[in-house]
């Protein structure tokens, strides 16, 4: 099997082909995908009751069965019947919203009680909210900083900072997770900027593993930065009833600005930061992504309110994520997968062979199992994987058919060794 890999890389910034040349050419990949029967953005799901789905798949018509490991709702948020009621009764009084952005009545009572909810979630005295979590970092990154800062940036960062961030500021990568590194960056750039801040995922959504927050907060501290940290992934997985990896590392007074989504432990849609009064106040009138959008639908609002109350209410839902991931990654990692270091629930199962990575997720729809695989530009070509969502919503033989279904293709793709 060839193993190249035409890529949405290779027809970016073609500096000989117009707009509608570079589209043709990027039918190369596509082609290439069809052949295979392995174009993800093909795919339909035409039924969800949990974590079990229909797929209608376009290139045999039929509608597939499966298990979904491709969700971010690690504790089964989006199909849970007290979350749906907030949303349904929110429709039933009110309608689906305003229809209007923040500044220009766009705020309900809702949206208070929501901006009031995740700044005490988080230990901070206030909120904002966006319309996504994409939303939120490309709002906050564009306002807080500009050409007399320097931002440094982990370079496994959701790539929402770097757009954010992109042609407003100075940007400095810094080595994964590289503590020494960081420190060698902050001490050699002292006193060149206005602001120095340094940016991290709580929890990397390719890797799983988790920024180590207490000495990115002690280098901060020794070298007057500011922290900013994307908690997308840690909100209700992380922390004293789901507050997020700041509450787990005991650093939530160190970190000047937590980000996240409500689309991952939420079950719903939306973004936010949570702050100083007067950090939010000052993205809440100059963040443009907050002032010309429309405000959230205030069913999301109430629905996600629920499921804020939720992780308090309920905490076996947090009990039972960490119950699956750990069964999950035991009888993986006894299977002989790659499956990294991951301490949280997102578990890559490591294929690094683009090609073999679209065929085997392939073969597992055909087998029942739903996975996509993370292929550039999610990640570095070669260094593909899949990344398995556990959830509470899964059960044992859910987790037991994965397994099953890997093994079964490894025998013929052997793409594990």
């Amino acid at each position: 099997m060839k193993d190249k890999l035409i890529s949405l890389k290779d027809c970016i910034n073609m500096p000989d082909k117009d707009i509608y040349q570079t589209c043709e050419e990027f039918q190369k990949v596509i082609s290439q995908m069809n052949a295979m029967e392995a174009n993800a953005f093909g795919l339909e799901t035409t039924e969800i009751d949990g974590v079990k789905v229909k797929i209608k798949d376009p290139y045999s018509n039929r509608e597939l069965e499966a298990v979904s490991f491709v969700s971010n709702s690690y504790l089964g948020m989006n199909n849970h019947p007290k979350v749906m009621l907030a949303a349904i009764e929110t429709i039933e009084s009110g309608g689906l919203g305003i229809c209007a952005a923040m500044p220009i009545g766009g705020k309900l009572s809702h949206h208070t009680a929501l901006e009031k909810k995740l700044a005490e979630l988080h230990g901070k005295e206030d909120a904002i909210l966006f319309s996504s979590g994409y939303t939120a970092n490309i709002g906050i990154y564009q306002l807080l900083f500009n050409k007399a800062d320097l931002v440094i940036v982990d370079m496994y960062v959701h790539a929402s900072i770097y757009d954010g961030l992109k042609n407003n500021t100075n940007i400095k990568i810094c080595k994964h997770n590289d503590i020494d590194y960081l420190e060698l960056v902050l001490k050699r750039e002292q006193g060149k900027y206005r602001n120095v801040a340094i940016v991290v995922d709580g929890v990397y959504s390719q890797d799983g593993d988790l920024s180590p927050l207490p000495d990115v907060c002690r280098l901060a501290k020794k070298y007057g930065a500011f922290v900013c940290v994307d908690d997308a992934h840690g909100l209700g997985v992380f922390g004293k009833n789901g507050k997020g990896t700041a509450d787990h590392f005991k650093v939530e007074n160190k970190i000047d600005l937590i980000s996240g989504t409500f689309s991952k432990s939420l079950g719903t849609i939306g973004g936010y930061a949570a702050g100083s009064e007067k950090l939010i106040s000052y993205l809440k009138h100059g963040s443009r992504a907050n002032t010309f959008s429309v405000s959230l639908p205030q069913h999301i609002a109430a629905a996600t309110i629920k499921a804020i109350d939720l992780l308090t209410e309920e905490p076996d839902l947090i009990k039972t994520l960490w119950s699956n991931t750990c069964y999950a990654k035991t009888k993986l990692k006894n299977s002989g997968f790659d499956i990294g270091h991951s301490p949280s629930p997102i578990t890559p199962v490591m294929i690094r062979n683009d090609k073999k990575a679209l065929l085997v997720a392939r073969q597992l729809l055909e087998r029942g199992i739903y996975v996509i695989p993370a292929i550039y530009p999610a990640v570095k070509t070669n260094n593909s994987r899949f990344r398995i969502n556990i959830t509470a919503a899964h059960t044992a033989c859910d987790i037991d058919k994965l397994c099953n279904a890997l093994s079964d293709v490894n025998k013929t793709l052997n793409f594990s060794p």
